[in-house]
């Protein structure tokens, strides 16, 4: 029975052998958890009376317990490379069917579909349907990325806000009429840049003359010019008259300026607002200008946010929301069943997973730019393997001296 016994403790640190080295070998694997070997005694019982009595039977591996500590994360300067901060595994789809994993290098194949290094596509929503206030769409799906360029919008909508001075000169318009070429003809003037629906960008100049003799505070009379990107002027007008309180607060004036661009593009109609402008003694300045043109642009790469969205950037600035990550966490991840490539499959004693977008409930957020290591630390590993080292080689002794026991008995025949 000693062999035996003796046998089975050798077993058991072969297993305990055996998840050292595999944990020392993916030290360096991201987004590894290490695992640990659970033992337990083995007896036999007889009831003798009320005593019973026991004879030990060795050792053997009841179960290998992971470990879901978090491990340390890098950073990578790598912007698809992401790492989870918390709790949660990201959701793949591989030919076997949906895994789970904490490996967070990802890429674009070349279908546009965002992939971990293995090929496994990654699961999250579709990017929230236009207009709507919701951050996600649509159920859990592949996150196919739109590389195509964007168009550009047109200039529909120019808001100004600046603070013209009272003491600017009052200037009588009816002996000295409003010129481009005239500066005496007007007080101030700004500049902002307007797009046509092809994306040529033009520059819009807008002059405020205070009128003498218009009331008190004076009334402001604008005038716009528009001039092409070689500096012609393209076309001129008068705009939006001014008004204001004894306070200085805006009372009226908003206008539409038109153009004709005659480059193929469709005719300019700029609504043009100066909400929050202000009459004070302060100097000329602008506050704030709001144009809702943009032009056409080139698809430069992608951004991770820490909620999970996907965020294409683009060569003009713009940014548009591709799609969002998922996250799914388990009751029991212990429960997990580990497979290569760093996954994990759900199981009866995992429970079924929970998914959301990051930071969500208990989910974790998602740190870009990283990578989560191993978690496992080589130290302690070390130390171990010398503890099961030992413990082999105690139960290899144990089985030289049973043999040599039994070689013994033999020859007493």
């Amino acid at each position: 029975m000693s062999l035996s016994v003796e046998l089975s403790g050798l077993q058991v640190a072969q297993t305990d052998l055996d998840t050292i080295g595999n944990n020392i070998a993916n030290v360096n694997s991201i987004g590894f958890k290490g695992a640990t070997p659970n033992f337990t005694d083995v007896y036999a019982t007889s009831l003798a009376g009320a005593a019973g009595s026991s004879q030990g039977l060795g050792a053997a591996a009841s179960s290998v317990s992971q470990l879901f500590t978090e491990g340390t994360i890098s950073q990578t300067g790598n912007p698809l490379d992401v790492a989870i901060d918390g709790s949660g595994f990201f959701e793949v789809q591989s030919g076997s069917g949906i895994l789970y994993s904490r490996d967070g290098s990802l890429q674009l194949n070349a279908a546009g579909y965002l992939t971990n290094d293995t090929g496994a596509l990654i699961m999250g929503y579709a990017a929230p349907v236009s207009g709507s206030n919701a951050t996600q769409s649509g159920p859990v799906q592949p996150i196919q990325i739109n590389e195509s360029n964007i168009a550009p919008t047109a200039t529909s909508k120019l808001s100004l806000d600046v603070n013209l001075p009272s003491s600017d000169s009052l200037i009588d318009t009816t002996t000295t009429p409003f010129s481009v070429t005239n500066s005496l003809s007007y007080n101030e003037s700004t500049t902002s840049t307007v797009y046509d629906s092809l994306g040529s960008s033009h520059t819009l100049t807008t002059f405020f003359t205070q009128v003498s003799g218009s009331g008190s505070p004076p009334q402001w009379q604008t005038h716009w010019e528009l001039s092409n990107s070689n500096g012609q002027m393209v076309a001129s007008g008068a705009g939006a008259t001014l008004t204001f309180n004894a306070s200085g607060a805006l009372t009226g004036g908003s206008a539409t300026i038109s153009a004709n661009l005659n480059n193929g593009s469709d005719p300019l109609a700029i609504a043009q607002t100066f909400t929050g402008t202000t009459l004070s003694s302060l100097s000329f300045g602008v506050n704030s200008l709001d144009d809702n043109g943009a032009p056409g642009g080139q698809f430069a790469g992608l951004d991770i946010s820490s909620n999970g969205n996907v965020v294409a950037q683009y060569t003009n600035g713009a940014t548009k929301v591709m799609g969002t990550i998922a996250l799914a966490n388990f009751t029991n991840p212990e429960g997990l069943a580990a497979t290569t490539n760093n996954d994990w499959q759900a199981t009866t004693a995992s429970g079924n997973p929970v998914t959301n977008a990051p930071g969500t409930g208990v989910l974790g957020t998602l740190q870009s730019n990283a990578l989560e290591g191993s978690n496992v630390d080589l130290s302690t590993q070390l130390v171990n393997l010398i503890v099961a080292q030992q413990a082999y080689q105690a139960n290899v002794q144990g089985i030289n001296v049973d043999q040599q026991d039994v070689q013994k008995l033999l020859t007493l025949q």
